[in-house]
């Protein structure tokens, strides 16, 4: 069986440390002290190591109910490019809710996340502590940021080559109607996902027998230098996602996520996931980050008959999501041949 032009586009596992980088986690671990029982499974890993020519940094991790009661795992510090921190809740009945409580320090700001979150991080903009202190139900966490590599500047210790890193100044802005500086970089809503209809038309309705809810989304016009991120519950039924064909002049991501089954089996998803890219229509076998290069035709992203939930999310480089040209126009980034199973 050949496999298709884009199959190496999707990932479907995480990257392991190295053996420098555990000796840091130990050795923070031996002067930092903690108490925690919250389960971790790092799921996916995307970087340019893992698709040549990768444009986005982001890591995937189940959070597994337990509480850290003492110390933290993380320490403080610092980037060149902007990140987005995140956390999505999976109660069906409260989808907006983590039910749990994450400590997140930003600046000299110390926030309680307990919602479904974006925490978007500024380059030069301090940050973490970051302490899992209550979870009671299957969280997802997430780091990204659009980069080929992830990098930073911390407070204690600093891989060899990172210790020099130009950061940039960040400007402290003043407290605002909340009474912080920094809480205006946490969102907890979504953008709508209904077209404008300047003919007066009523708005197209979800298929009757689908199940979802859109969970928490940002661009620049919710904070001036963002990347555009949202994502998506999609619970049960049927629906065709970006129904039309298309290309961007920006690099995306695509997640399709499965609920856990448990801890043992993190990685499923529903047989009825299906994504297009190029000619081709890719079916998910697990959970799994898509890497879309620019100019590249995708969609529709199709979920048939689905039973067991998928969250699914997309990323892109652009400050906004925009459709930018049908696939028509993006032929030249078709494979000059077409693989056959």
């Amino acid at each position: 069986m050949a496999k298709l032009p884009y199959a190496k586009n999707i990932i479907t596992d995480t990257r392991e440390y190295s053996a420098d980088e555990w000796k840091m986690i130990e050795k923070f671990k031996a002067e930092h002290p903690f108490t925690s029982t919250v389960g971790m499974t790092r799921l996916l890993w995307m970087d340019d190591e893992k698709v040549k020519g990768a444009e986005f940094y982001m890591e995937v991790t189940w959070l597994w109910p337990g509480k850290t009661p003492k110390g933290t795992m993380e320490e403080g510090h610092v980037h060149n490019f902007p990140e987005v921190i995140g956390f999505i809740g999976s109660d069906e009945k409260h989808p907006g809710e983590l039910d749990g409580r994450m400590e997140m320090h930003i600046g000299d700001e110390v926030h309680d996340i307990t919602k479904s979150s974006l925490i978007f991080l500024p380059p030069g903009l301090h940050h973490c502590p970051l302490t899992f202190r209550e979870v009671n139900r299957p969280t997802m966490f997430f780091t990204l940021a659009p980069v080929s590599r992830y990098g930073r500047k911390s407070d204690e210790m600093n891989p060899e080559g990172t210790k020099n890193v130009p950061i940039p100044k960040f400007r402290t802005p003043r407290k605002d109607a909340s009474g912080t500086r920094y809480g205006r970089y946490i969102i907890t809503q979504p953008i709508s996902h209904i077209p404008k209809n300047a003919k007066g038309k009523p708005a197209p309705q979800p298929p009757r027998d689908l199940k979802s809810y859109h969970a928490v989304s940002l661009d620049s016009s919710i904070i001036p230098g963002a990347f555009y991120v949202d994502f998506v519950w999609i619970w049960k039924g049927n629906l065709e996602m970006a129904k039309e064909t298309h290309a961007h002049d920006w690099d995306e991501m695509i997640g399709l996520c499965g609920m856990p089954e448990s801890q043992e089996n993190p990685r499923g998803i529903d047989p009825g996931v299906s994504v297009k890219l190029g000619d081709d229509m890719y079916g998910m076998e697990k959970s799994s980050l898509i890497y879309v290069p620019k100019n590249v035709p995708h969609a529709p992203i199709l979920f048939k008959d689905i039973k067991k939930p998928v969250l699914c999310f997309t990323i892109g480089t652009a400050p906004k999501w925009n459709m930018q040209k049908k696939a028509k126009g993006a032929a030249a980034a078709k494979p000059k041949a077409k693989a056959k199973k």
